[in-house]
């Protein structure tokens, strides 16, 4: 736990302490389910309920997105360093704390009833919680219309203490270290956008359920947690285009448009046994109007809609402002939105070389459908020229 505390930063500490750990592999995985998109969840499209499939390409969510809004950005070349992409639940910051001084305590007890005892007291004080955090770091993107590429870091940590009866802890933590690069044309003089976007990902992750057995069975409490590591190659495939307005003045001023993505194609697998990412099928469909020096997006996502999962999980809306500028010096914008039937809403200011963003959403974490929501908050600040 050295490197951990010299590193210094709370909110990765679970993340540097599991890739410090080592184990065989276990066969109870966790029951947490995997995030989507799977890689680079954008504060942005948080902000607007995580619904951005139709949106245009402008910045360096696209092509995590919808490869196809590659299209949409500029023909020259332009750069975007990015700082980490904080996501958590505020009590998480507790919890991994907690966690941390239960591995302690358990490895200095020297009875074997003694560390059970611990343990059923610790998820007994938790049960009924679930926490979360990510951190997400596009090191460098390169954006153009005609391609794009990104080097990137992005780990998620889960915590679940769902079952009452049965004494556990249930943890889904995915570190993936890579880089992508995505390509995108325009036909029918732009009305149809195509892109696609490879993966290629070196995962590191610890999917466990820790049980009492766990805990009597091994001498450290490191050794409940086993670390899996694989590397996996994946696809992503999109579609975005304009939807006829038939002459129509109204439906030419909101200037819609639809969205088509099938990210991690027929399942991003890995070698070992790192848990592979399920592929997803998500359509979309978004306006654009324009009032005065203002611009304002509304989009519709459906997410997902491949999964055997209940409705309004797979339901996102939002909706965004753009300002004009400020002084000739910063562009602010405005966002709402629905993730999953639960307010988001965010903020940023656009500077010429920076940008500074925050959002802050809920989404579904129990079992039964509206059952429990986890409220979270992401920020991030990213450099472009």
């Amino acid at each position: 736990m050295k490197k951990a505390k010299a590193l210094g930063i709370v909110l990765l500490v679970l993340g540097i302490y599991v890739s410090l750990c080592s184990s065989a592999w276990a066969q109870t995985v966790s029951s947490i389910p995997m995030q989507n998109p799977s890689l680079y969840k954008g504060v942005r499209p948080l902000g607007m309920g995580n619904a951005f499939v139709a949106m245009p390409g402008s910045d360096e969510n696209a092509p995590f997105y919808n490869p196809a809004a590659i299209n949409d950005y500029p023909k020259k070349l332009h750069f975007r360093l990015l700082s980490p992409v904080i996501d958590f639940s505020p009590s998480v910051i507790g919890l991994t704390k907690d966690v941390l001084d239960l591995g302690k305590k358990i490895n200095g007890e020297r009875t074997t009833s003694a560390k059970v005892d611990d343990f059923r007291t610790f998820v007994d004080a938790h049960t009924g919680e679930f926490e979360s955090i990510d951190v997400r770091l596009p090191l460098v993107q390169v954006q153009h219309r005609w391609f794009s590429a990104s080097v990137l870091a992005d780990s998620r940590t889960s915590f679940a203490f769902r079952n009452r009866s049965f004494t556990n802890l249930d943890l889904l933590s995915i570190s993936d270290v890579g880089g992508t690069l995505g390509a995108a044309r325009s036909f029918l003089e732009g009305r149809l956008q195509t892109g696609l976007n490879v993966k290629v990902l070196h995962r590191i992750a610890v999917d466990k359920i820790v049980t009492t057995a766990d805990i009597i069975n091994n001498a450290k409490f490191k050794d409940t947690l086993p670390i899996n590591r694989g590397t996996g190659v994946g696809f992503d495939i999109g579609f975005k285009g304009s939807i006829p307005t038939f002459g129509k003045s109204w439906l030419n001023s909101l200037k819609p448009t639809a969205g088509f993505t099938w990210q991690d194609v027929g399942n991003t697998r890995f070698s070992g046994l790192a848990p592979n990412t399920p592929q997803s099928i998500t359509i979309g469909l978004a306006v654009h109007p324009e009032w005065g020096k203002w611009t304002f997006h509304v989009a519709n996502d459906f997410r997902e809609l491949n999964q055997d999962s209940p409705f309004l999980t797979k339901w996102h809306i939002g909706a965004e402002a753009v300002a004009p500028k400020i002084w000739k010096i910063f562009r602010p914008s405005f966002r709402v939105g629905g993730n999953q039937a639960y307010i988001s809403g965010g903020a940023s200011l656009d500077f010429k070389y920076a940008k500074l963003e925050f959002a802050t959403y809920a989404e579904d974490v129990g079992k039964v459908i509206r059952e429990k929501p986890l409220r979270r908050i992401a920020a991030n600040l990213s450099f472009g020229f």
